[in-house]
């Protein structure tokens, strides 16, 4: 493994273990599944508890110090069978001259390289500069061109970091077709943790800060109900495991309380649930 593939899978590691109660709160709590989560071996409940802190710690939080990545979509065109969004990578806090590598983080936390000899432009834009040591384009200074496709709910992750020995490094996620919903200014989103959504991510923002959140689920006729609190900047976050024993796929409802709002979504779980977009 190369040294700068070892600095970002460090990175990434650092990122499931630095707050040790990260394993409560992103945990999917035992109310909600008794008969799942609870029944794991160990060593796949630290699998899952490993994948949930890897999301919900993915991107500032993991950046070098200054660093902040984004992406912006410049088009979606239709293939045969998906629809492919192509985006333009930005990056704030990193040097222009250097030379950098981007990777791709997959939905099960194992990274693969996506292009080498990056650049940024004036405006912080990944390049392809196209001059010795550097990636070629169309032409000079050629804007890379991320392009992607996925589910419903299915997060795309990248990192960008330099070759040089600063390792400097940045994070970003988007979710190219979300599902989500919006009350009176909250919003609550699910994003797939696993193809076939047996692990579901259920993250929201807008809410009081610090406040009280009831939430309930159901699946079939298995009800949840759980009491949660907002974070000190007013975001959400749990992972659920919504499968219902002797059932190969379904569809679960979930609120979020507040004191002010009431957002809802349903999603789908199982087998043959998964679909490109």
């Amino acid at each position: 493994m190369s040294a700068v593939l070892l600095m970002l899978v460090t990175a990434l590691f650092q990122a499931t273990t630095a707050i040790p109660q990260l394993a409560q709160t992103a945990a999917p709590s035992q109310s909600q599944n008794q008969n799942t989560f609870g029944s794991l071996p160990p060593d796949k409940r630290a699998i899952v508890l490993k994948l949930a802190n890897l999301e919900k710690n993915f991107g500032k939080g993991m950046n070098s110090p200054g660093v902040e990545l984004s992406m912006k979509e410049i088009n979606r065109t239709r293939a045969e069978d998906r629809t492919l969004v192509h985006y333009d990578l930005y990056a704030k806090g990193l040097p222009h001259k250097a030379v950098y590598t981007i990777y791709q983080v997959q939905i099960n936390g194992s990274i693969l390289k996506n292009l080498d000899g990056v650049t940024l432009d004036e405006g912080g834009r990944a390049i392809c500069a196209g001059t010795p040591g550097t990636c070629s384009g169309n032409g000079p200074n050629d804007p890379i061109d991320l392009m992607v496709y996925g589910g419903k709910g299915e997060p795309k992750r990248f990192a960008l970091m330099s070759d040089d020995e600063a390792h400097l490094k940045g994070f970003v996620e988007v979710v190219p077709f979300p599902n989500d919903a919006t009350d009176k200014g909250c919003t609550i989103e699910s994003v797939i943790g696993t193809p076939n959504a047996e692990l579901i991510y259920v993250r929201g923002n807008g809410f009081e800060p610090n406040s009280e959140l009831i939430i309930d689920s159901q699946s079939y006729d298995e009800k949840h109900h759980d009491i949660a609190k907002a974070a000190a900047d007013g975001s959400y976050f749990s992972a659920i495991m919504p499968s219902v024993l002797g059932k190969r796929s379904g569809t679960t409802a979930v609120e979020v309380k507040a004191k002010n709002c009431n957002p809802k979504l349903t999603f789908s779980w199982g087998e043959g649930t998964y679909h490109l977009e």
